[in-house]
C-alpha cells in the first residue's frame, strides 16, 4: 500500500512539474500577436491617457502592440461584458476602474459577475478624490462639514456626476460615516456643477485634482481634503478627510483585468510587466503630476484590493438605496 501511495505521489509530482513547465513556456512565448485592451472611456481624458501611456510602455517590453478599443456606456458594463465574453487567452483585457466594484452592487440585473468572471491582473495607479466646498461655507475641513450638516439636517447639499457615480456614493459614505444627512444634487458633468458650487447653490462636491483650479484662485471654491488615507506628496499642506472623519477612504484607480480562465502564467507575466512600468521613475513622475499614486501590487495584493473596494462601494450603494436597472 505504501509503495502504491509513493507511486501515486510521484506521479502527481510529475504531472505538476509538467504543468508548471508548460505554463512557463506559455508565458515565455506570450504574446505572439497584438493585445486588445477594451476601455470604458471615449478617447481623450485622464482615463484614456493612463490606458494609452501605460500600454505603450508595456508593449515595448512584450514586443507586441496594444490595440485600444473604447466601449463607453452603461456605466462601464459594455466594456466589461465584452471582455467577459472574449476568449480567456490573454489577448483581450479590460482597462478596469472602480466602476467594476460599484456596478456589482448598483446593477441588479448584470449579465456577469465581476468577482466571478474577471481576474485582477495589475494596478497602474490609484488616486484620491478632492473634497471641494463653496468658498462661503464656514468650514475648514471634512469634520467641520459633517458637524454643520448635523446642525442642519438635509440643508447641506452636494453635487455629483449622477446616481451611482463615485462622487455620489462618496457623499453617501461621508454622511454614513460621519452620522450626517446631506442632500444629493445630480448633474450631467462637473463642468455644469462647478458654477453652482462657486456661487454657493451647492455646498460641496467630490472630483479630481485640478477640476476646480479656475475657482480656487479667487476663493470661490476651497479644498477641505483628499479622500486617501495619507496626504499627497505634491500637496502636503492639505489634510485627508480621514484626519477628521476617521476611516473614510475612497479612491479612483486604473488597472487591468482579464476573463476568468486566463492561464495563470500569462496573468503573472502581465502583472510583472505592468509592475515594472508603474514603478519606473519616469512614468511614476508623470502619474504624480496628474494627482495619481503609482502602484506596484502583486497578484495577491490585487485580489485583496478588489475585494476591499467592492465591499466599500457596496456599503455606499446600500446606504443610498440606488439601483439603476430596477
Amino acid at each position: 500500500m505504501r509503495a502504491m501511495d509513493s507511486k501515486k505521489i510521484a506521479g502527481r509530482a510529475l504531472v505538476a512539474a509538467a504543468l508548471l513547465a508548460a505554463g512557463s513556456a506559455l508565458a515565455q512565448g506570450f504574446p505572439t500577436k497584438p493585445i486588445r485592451l477594451v476601455t470604458p472611456y471615449s478617447p481623450g481624458g485622464a482615463g484614456d491617457w493612463v490606458a494609452r501611456a501605460s500600454t505603450d510602455r508595456v508593449a515595448a517590453a512584450l514586443g507586441q502592440q496594444f490595440v485600444i478599443e473604447p466601449k463607453p456606456g452603461a456605466g462601464g458594463n459594455i466594456a466589461a461584458e465584452t471582455v467577459v465574453r472574449a476568449p480567456a487567452d490573454g489577448y483581450t483585457l479590460l482597462f478596469a476602474t472602480p466602476l467594476l466594484a460599484i456596478n456589482a452592487s448598483l446593477y441588479k440585473k448584470l449579465s456577469f459577475d465581476p468577482a466571478r468572471d474577471l481576474i485582477p491582473v495589475a494596478m497602474v495607479a490609484t488616486g484620491p478624490y478632492v473634497l471641494y466646498a463653496t468658498g462661503s461655507l464656514p468650514v475648514k475641513n471634512a469634520g467641520e462639514l459633517v458637524a454643520l450638516a448635523k446642525q442642519k439636517p438635509g440643508a447641506i447639499n452636494y453635487a455629483s456626476l449622477g446616481i451611482g457615480t463615485g462622487p455620489h456614493l462618496g457623499g453617501v459614505l461621508l454622511g454614513l460615516m460621519g452620522g450626517a444627512e446631506f442632500t444629493h444634487v445630480p448633474y450631467k458633468g462637473f463642468g455644469q456643477a462647478l458654477p453652482d458650487l462657486a456661487s454657493g447653490q451647492v455646498h460641496f462636491s467630490l472630483n479630481g485634482i485640478g477640476a476646480a483650479d479656475a475657482f480656487l484662485k479667487d476663493g470661490r471654491v476651497k479644498i477641505l481634503g483628499f479622500t486617501g488615507l495619507t496626504r499627497m506628496k505634491e500637496y502636503p499642506e492639505i489634510p485627508t478627510v480621514s484626519e477628521t472623519v476617521p476611516g473614510y477612504e475612497i479612491l479612483g484607480w486604473y488597472g487591468f483585468a482579464a476573463p476568468a480562465g486566463t492561464p495563470p502564467a500569462i496573468i503573472e507575466r502581465l502583472n510583472a510587466e505592468v509592475v515594472k512600468v508603474s514603478g519606473s521613475p519616469d512614468f511614476s513622475s508623470q502619474l504624480e503630476k496628474r494627482g495619481l499614486i503609482p502602484q506596484t501590487y502583486n497578484l495577491a495584493q490585487m485580489r485583496e484590493f478588489f475585494a476591499r473596494d467592492a465591499e466599500r462601494w457596496a456599503r455606499a450603494v446600500k446606504a443610498s438605496g440606488a439601483k439603476i436597472d430596477e
